[in-house]
């Protein structure tokens, strides 16, 4: 396989398209119906798993694992019993904790890099950055994923990958592998695709037919000048752009589509919201769903701060792990909660916790894991894994999560520069033992 970048920036690149088009689109968009170059050569890179749809719940900015899952003496918060046999939490994860055992915990997490953007990085690809700066067109994983199910996306547009909330680094990145993969960026809850027609009111199919008219004219003028290896990209993002408008699948953004109960049960705030709409897009078996929820640096008022961020987001996690475990869409759902590093144990006098990279902890399950499973735990104050050999490195987690969710991660794909590109690192190591795949 051999699969080529392409040089236009797809936010600028749809925004004037689809203006020709009289419908703006909103951001980050992404196609069924587009392929990457060379993929009919590609060689097989994926096996049988149930799991048809990912939802990583990334905790960005560190979040301090003794006073979230990991209880130390060290911590403010009470200590709340989970419904997994045997494990507390802490009270920020309150009503998460009632239903953790539908899913699993690894308190024995770790990485090398204390650094915002080396973890990010890290948690984003399974690479760490020196090991990944041989590919300046690293893919995300969720990106990696979305790839694998491209034989399940023929037809009319809709996204393979959809992020909320935080972005920037490779959150949202598909690099080598295009735009199709790319992320689908909601940032409006409330409104997420509400530029679909003009905000001056009402037009009439000719006068589109017109515009569309136009751009293929353009097209073609420019095509007779002009070599270029993109041109067909752009017209199949034109295509993509009319089906999208055209959908029927559109209500899935709307989340007034759900109960009144439902909404109230989520939360009102975006974090609820955001929630929800990984539970529609699950339904719908959207491949990669992606939300990030920043402000975990707690250099400073720690207390006051994790208080605000859960207040927003213990229940919206809790009701959809609910949902998920409930209707069964757990059974084909990866659900994975995970930050770039944890905090360090002591607190200081300022009430804040500093990076601290060489433990805290991920919630992981769904799909083809084992149910309630805990890996791992920390030593007493929380500074490192209590036994070497039950610690899980985050290039591990991320390698098992692809593992379970039908890839071989021993595979190589083809970069932009001709390079084979490993799926996973060679030494990441899978977690077998709580991974039960159909044969």
């Amino acid at each position: 396989m051999s699969i080529k970048t392409y040089s236009i920036e797809r936010r600028q690149f749809l925004i004037q398209t689809l203006g020709l088009l009289g419908a703006t689109f909103l951001t980050g968009s992404t196609t069924r119906s587009l392929s990457a170059e060379g993929e009919k050569d590609e060689e097989p890179f994926t096996h049988n798993s149930p799991v048809k749809t990912i939802i990583f719940i990334n905790m960005q900015g560190g979040m301090s694992h003794v006073d979230t899952l990991d209880p130390k003496t060290n911590s403010v918060f009470a200590k709340i019993d989970s419904s997994l046999s045997g494990i507390s939490v802490l009270e920020p994860f309150a009503k998460t904790a009632k239903h953790l055992k539908h899913v699993g915990i690894i308190r024995s997490t770790w990485s090398e890099d204390g650094d915002h953007n080396f973890g990010q990085y890290l948690l984003n690809t399974g690479y760490r950055m020196p090991e990944g700066m041989g590919f300046p067109d690293i893919p995300h994983f969720g990106s990696i994923f979305a790839y694998s199910k491209k034989k399940d996306y023929k037809g009319t547009y809709f996204p393979a990958y959809v992020t909320m909330g935080g972005r920037g680094g490779t959150i949202g990145n598909s690099g080598f592998l295009g735009v199709p993969y790319a992320g689908f960026h909601i940032g409006n809850l409330d409104k997420p695709i509400n530029h679909l027609t003009p905000s001056y009111g009402k037009y009439k199919d000719e006068r589109l037919v017109r515009r569309k008219d136009i751009l293929t004219l353009m097209n073609e003028e420019f095509g007779l000048r002009n070599a270029s290896p993109q041109l067909k990209r752009w017209e199949e993002m034109v295509v993509a752009a009319e089906q999208f408008r055209n959908s029927s699948e559109l209500s899935t953004f709307d989340l007034t589509k759900e109960s009144l109960d439902t909404q109230k049960r989520y939360g009102s705030n975006w974090q609820g919201k955001a929630c929800l709409m990984a539970k529609r897009l699950a339904e719908k078996e959207v491949p990669f769903i992606q939300i990030s929820i920043g402000g975990w640096d707690t250099h400073g008022n720690n207390k006051a701060q994790i208080t605000k961020i859960m207040s927003e987001t213990d229940q919206g996690i809790a009701a959809l792990i609910e949902d998920l475990a409930g209707t069964g869409l757990l059974d084909q759902t990866v659900f994975f909660l995970s930050s770039e590093f944890g905090r360090t144990p002591d607190v200081g006098t300022r009430d804040g916790r500093d990076h601290h990279s060489r433990v805290w902890t991920s919630i992981l399950g769904g799909g083809p894991f084992t149910r309630g499973f805990v890996l791992g735990e920390s030593d007493e104050k929380g500074e490192r894994p209590a036994k070497d050999n039950k610690a899980f490195h985050l290039r591990d987690i991320i390698a098992s999560i692809q593992h379970a969710s039908g890839i071989d991660t021993s595979a190589s794909l083809t970069n932009s520069f001709g390079r084979p590109f490993p799926i996973s690192p060679r030494n990441a190591k899978l977690m077998e033992e709580v991974i039960t795949l159909p044969d």
